[in-house]
This record gives C-alpha cells, structure tokens and sequence, in this order.
C-alpha cells in the first residue's frame, strides 16, 4: 500500500518544479520529488525515513510545526508558513511552504503534503524592486520641479514632495489612488488657483481638457496666491500621464520687469526723433523705432525681417553696406550721410552702427542710429547766407529784400513770399517772390481775408504745413484761396506794425515746421523790419540833404534858383551843349522902373512883384528849362534845345504874360520887362561869355524904350550856331 502510495506520488509530483516532501502521521518523510532534493541539497535516499527536524534552521519552527499533526480533523486545512530551512551543506534556504493534510478513507490522518518555494530570488527582486523604489523617491524628491504619475485611469501612482508643497492646499487630497479630477476639485474648493475670470466648472474643464490631450505642450497656470507654474503633461506606454510642475513665478517676475524695461526702451526710442534699428548680420531688421516707421513708410510687422536697406537708392545702398562691414568687424562706426527715404522726404543723416557683441566677443548685431540734421544743416546754410546778403554792399535795399524773399522760399520749400504793408484793415503786397510773377506788388486784399491777420493777432511767427488740420482751415484764406502751407511773422518798423513777411504753398507740407523754422521767419521778419526803418531814415537824410541842397540853391524870396544854383546849371547846359550840339538860349530878364516901385510903394510891395514874377514865369517855363534870379530885379533863363528864333517866340509869350499876370492892386504902374537873348556859339566855353551877350541885348532892350525883347548880334563869324 506505501508503495502504491509512493508510486502514486512520484507520478504525481516527480518531475514537478515545485519542491514537493510528504510526510506520515509520524513527521517521517516518505517522499521527496527532484525539486526537494535540489532544494534541501540531498538526495531521497538519505531523505525518506527520516524526520524534517533536520532541515529547520529555528527548531522551534518543528515544535511549532507539530501541531499541524495534532490538531482535530476539522480545524486541519491548508496552511501557508514562512520557513528557515537548513540544507545539507549546511546552507540557509528561505522558504514559503504551504501544508495540506493528508486523509485515508476513514479520514485518519495519514500525513501531511508540503509544497515549498524558494523565496530567496523573490526576496532578492522584492529588496531589489524596494532599493528602486527607494532610489526613484529619492531622485523624484531630488527634482526641484513637482513631478507626478497618474495611471490610465487618471489615478495618482505617486508624486514627489515639491509636488504636494507646490499643491500645499490640496495636500490632503494628493495621495495615491485618488483621481486627478478629485484633487482639482479639492484645490478649486480651497481657492488654490486664479481661475482668471472662468467660473469653477469652466475652469476645470479647461484644465482636464489639457490634462487628457497630454501632448507636451508647456501652459503656465496662475495659483490664487499670485505664483505661477509651467505645467507640461505627456501620455506614458501605459495610457497614464506624467506631469511636471515648475515655479516660475521669479522668472515671470523678471520677465515681467523685462518686458517693462523694454517697454519703456520702445516707449524712449519711439520718442525719439532719430530712426532707431538693430538689425542682425544678414542686415535684417529685427527692431524698429516709431520714427524709423515713418521713415521707412510702413509698419513694424512689415519692415521687422526685411532688409531696409533696400528701400534705399542704390547709391546710398552701397554706402550703407560700407558701413556695415565695417561694423561686422566690431568697429563702431558713423558718417555723414545724404538719405532718400520711402516716405519721399530727403535727409541729410549722421548715421552710426554699432556692433553689438556676443560673450565670446563675435558680432551678433548692429544697432543703428540715423538722426536727421537736415533742418540744422539748413539752418546754418540759411543764415550764413542771411549774413552774406544783409552785409554786402552789392545789393540795394530792394535787392536785398528780394534776396531775402528767394532765401526764405528756398528754406522752407515753398514757392510764394510775401512782404506786406498793413493800414488799418487793408493788406498791400509791397514785395513778392513767386515762380510765375503771380504776386504782383500793389495787389491789396481786406486783412480779415488773409492768414497774416492770424499772425498779426498772435503778435509772433505762426505755421502750419498742414492748414486742413489746424485751426486755419477755419480761417475764410483757406476757403479763398486754398493755402495748405504757411508761416509768417508780424513785421515791425521802429516798434509799431508794418506789415508781416510771410511764405506759403497749396500743398500740404511733408516735413512740419521745426522750432528753428519759427526762429528763422522770426529773424527774416527783425532784418526786414530793420532794413525798412533804415532805408526810412536813409531817405529822409536823403530828402533832408536834397532840402538842405535846395535851400543853398534857392532864393528866400523867389523860391527860383539863386545865382551860385543857377550859374552851376547853366555850366552844365553849356558842357552839355558842347557834347551834344543841340541848342539852348540864354535870356537876360529886367523888370522895368523896379526901383521907382520900390521908391514909391516900399520895398514889401516890391518884394510882392518880385515874388509874382517869379511865379508867372516860373509856371510858364518848361521842367527842362532853367530859371533863377541873378541879381536884385534881374532873372536869367536857360531855354533847353531852343534855338534863336524858338526863344524869341517863347520869349515874346512871357513878356506879354507878365502885363497880364504880373500887375498889382496896389501897384499904379504897369509892371513890364526887358529881355536880352543870345543863343550858345561854339566860342562859349563859359556861360558867363554867354551870359555878358545876352546882358548886352539886355541892356540894348532897355535903352531903347524897355518892355521889349532883343537878341543878340554880333560880328556875323561869333554869332550863335541855330
């Protein structure tokens, strides 16, 4: 029966891998598979018939072990025990034994079936799996970013500290096991995120929505206690999701105060009035300036990457590609330079490059600083040429003024320039510069019809290069004659308002009136102002001297040339006379019996005559003639391009209108004249020659009865040539 029973076993559990060891009722060993044998180091033969005390390293495992045969039937069932096994070498075996009992058919215990497993390997896994568990905790506490693992059912597998103290309001909920949405959830509760304005249930939506896709892509999430994190998920081989959680709340604090810094670095260069650009070594922009904008005709996300030089003529092109090699080599850089700029406007530029260098000292970029000195340029051309013309000698006051007209239409670029003269409400161009001659001097307008009554009013220069936009628009000027451009200036004369200087254009202006513009009108108006007081006095020296001369020249009493004015004239007509050869007569006149007016009316009444003689035949006389008062009643007159026979007709016409224009109430005698003629002969290199012939007929006139007209005769080869 043993043997059957042995048999039966070692068919059953011969060749099993699990070790297999069957004992009787009495602990004795009755079989033992090849498993056994391995494990305990022995062989079956040595095995069967002994007790198992042998193979218990502790024995008080056997003590405890005999209860297994002890115990009643009904309590005996399949156990499980953590043994210490001794092999035969002498060797420690770690084992896991599971008992059964064994029953004959009356249910006698017959033995007990041990199946044991050596957990030595399992161990070695299990303190090797504990030594990696441990070794991850510790790299993941070791990770300053929060990190966490959620299985394929969005459970979480484990985190690390820096997660839960990053998540310190939803710490109680962050344990493994727990669903992702739960802890969210549990932090919504406890205000732990800035949901930025989305209610609750928006909110965790959002962020599931991120969660699920898991697709590596970096948010920044904002906490309710004002820190910031970047958040980056990825879906892991097992359908799960792996997280991790950086503060970044420093880094948007600088970034912040870095996107401030340059704010205000964009907010100083858009206000600058120079064009502000990088561009890296390819020569493409990669900043621009609000001004640079303008220049270049166009908006930052057009002209940011684009090559801006080649906007640019092809000559000033080459200049610029110059200057950058020279700055690619780390030189820092500037010249003048003349631009033509897509905004249509020339600028004479000061252009400097400047290499902006990497750590290792290459050149990684140029920044480049274009300022405009054309209106400084300008400025200092146009008053050194104002200097030129207000000081030369070479031009009169009205060249001067025109100069200064052309001067001002070429600094400002506009066509027209007026000088104006203002009396009470009433607008006189005195001078004008235009391209056609459309502004003519003398052309008066109502003041209130013009812009200048603007400046007038404003008591200083004014401008606008765009009047459509300005005040001026409303000003009746602009709907009369449609000037877009103007500026102007009040002019003054000796500190009271003469007029204004000012320039204008049809067209809207490209470049606005700088401050220098202003100055400069300013300066034009004060020169102008200054030129007109000066040639006023200028002028009334000149009428004073003129007075002064004409008072030297004329008789107190006659008002017609003295004899020092009239013997100066005379000479000229004579030198004239040799010159020329044409004619003139010289005529001799006496006022008959003056001395008997004299002796019997008194010398006013006499003075009276005199004084209406001069008159008739002063008024009678031609502006060519000459006329003076020779001596105490004599007069003497020069008859230009008059021959003999002309004068005496003249000659005749006078005396006759002296008896009657030339008669006095108070005067009882008729009041005549005596008159010698004599014509100029080639011999008269003197008037006094001249003079002496008519006097002799004079004199011939009056010794034969006065009141009559005689010309002079003498030898017939010195008589006047008529």
């Amino acid at each position: 029966m043993a043997e059957s029973i042995t048999l039966d076993l070692k068919q059953s559990f011969g060749d099993l891998n699990e070790c297999v060891l069957v004992t009787d009722a009495d602990r004795k060993i009755v079989f033992v598979n090849k498993a056994m044998e391995t494990l305990l180091k022995t062989d079956a033969d040595s095995l069967v018939g002994a007790t198992t005390e042998r193979f218990f390293a502790d024995p008080a495992q056997f003590e405890t072990m005999a209860e297994l045969y002890q115990s009643p039937a009904d309590q005996r069932h399949r156990r499980a025990h953590a043994l210490e096994l001794k092999a035969d070498d002498g060797s420690s075996v770690s084992a896991e034994v599971v008992s059964a009992p064994l029953f004959d058919a009356d249910q006698t215990l017959s033995g007990l079936l041990f199946i044991a497993r050596d957990t030595a390997e399992r161990k070695a896994l299990e303190s090797k799996l504990s030594d990696i568990a441990l070794t991850l905790e510790d790299a993941l506490d070791a990770i300053t970013e929060g990190f966490a693992i959620f299985d394929a059912e969005d459970r979480l597998i484990i985190c690390n500290d820096q997660y839960r103290e990053i998540y310190a309001h939803s710490a109680q909920a962050i344990f493994p096991g727990n669903r992702f949405e739960d802890i969210l959830r549990f932090g919504l509760n406890k205000k732990q995120y800035d949901t930025g304005g989305l209610s609750d249930d928006e909110w965790l939506q959002q962020r599931l929505d991120w969660h699920q896709a898991a697709d590596g892509k970096v948010i920044e999430q904002s906490l309710g206690d004002g820190r910031w994190l970047r958040v980056s998920e990825t879906r892991t081989s097992s359908g799960g999701v792996a997280g991790i959680r950086a503060d970044i709340t420093e880094l948007k604090h600088a970034r912040a105060q870095a996107e401030a810094a340059y704010r205000n670095l964009s907010l100083m260069a858009d206000n600058i009035t120079a064009s502000v650009t990088e561009v890296d070594t390819e020569g493409r922009c990669v900043f621009i300036n609000k001004t640079g904008c303008e220049w270049f005709n166009d908006e930052p996300q057009n002209l940011i990457g684009s090559r801006l030089r080649d906007t640019l003529p092809w000559k000033e092109r080459e200049i610029v590609r110059s200057l950058f090699e020279q700055a690619q080599k780390g030189d820092k850089v500037s010249t003048e330079v003349s631009f033509h700029f897509p905004d249509g406007i020339h600028r004479e530029c000061l252009m400097s490059c400047n290499p902006r260098l990497a750590e290792d000292g290459t050149v990684e970029g140029i920044v480049v600083l274009i300022s405009d000195n054309t209106d400084r340029k300008k400025t200092e051309r146009t008053l050194a040429e104002l200097y030129a013309i207000t000081s030369t000698r070479e031009l009169s006051h009205e060249d001067k003024i025109a100069e200064i007209l052309r001067l001002g239409t070429e600094h400002f670029d506009l066509p027209f320039g007026i000088i104006s003269h203002v009396i009470d409400d009433h607008y006189t161009i005195t001078h004008a510069h235009s391209p056609g001659g459309e502004l003519v001097p003398g052309t008066s307008f109502p003041l209130e019809n013009t812009y200048c009554t603007l400046t007038l009013d404003a008591d200083g220069p004014l401008a606008t290069a765009s009047a459509a936009n300005s005040e001026f628009a409303k000003h009746p000027c602009y709907e009369l004659f449609a000037l877009e451009t103007y500026i102007g200036a009040p002019l003054l004369v000796d500190g009271e308002v003469h007029g204004t200087i000012n320039f204008t254009s049809p067209d809207v202006r490209k470049r606005p009136f700088t401050p220098a513009d202003v100055q400069i009108v300013r300066q034009f108006a004060d020169w102008v102002g200054h030129e007109i007081a000066r040639q006023r006095d200028h002028q009334a020296l000149m009428d004073a001297k003129v007075n002064l001369e004409r008072i030297a020249s004329v008789d107190d009493l006659t008002q017609v040339l003295n004899r020092r004015a009239f013997l100066e004239r005379a000479n000229t007509e004579v030198q004239r006379f040799r010159r020329t050869k044409r004619p003139f007569t010289a005529v001799m006149i006496d006022i008959d019996k003056f001395k008997q007016i004299n002796d019997v009316h008194g010398h006013a009444t006499g003075d009276e005559v005199l004084k209406l003689f001069s008159d008739v035949i002063g008024g009678a006389l031609r502006a060519v003639d000459v006329f003076g008062r020779v001596g105490g009643e004599e007069f003497c007159m020069i008859l230009h391009n008059t021959n003999m026979d002309d004068a005496m007709l003249v000659c005749e016409r006078l005396r006759q209108k002296i008896i009657e224009e030339c008669q006095l109430e108070s005067v009882d005698q008729t009041v005549t004249c005596s008159m010698g003629l004599a014509a100029a002969a080639r011999e008269d290199v003197e008037f006094s020659t001249l003079m002496q012939k008519a006097d002799t007929a004079l004199y011939e006139a009056k010794s034969t009865g006065r009141n009559k007209c005689v010309a002079y005769v003498g030898e017939p080869e010195k008589a006047a040539v008529l």
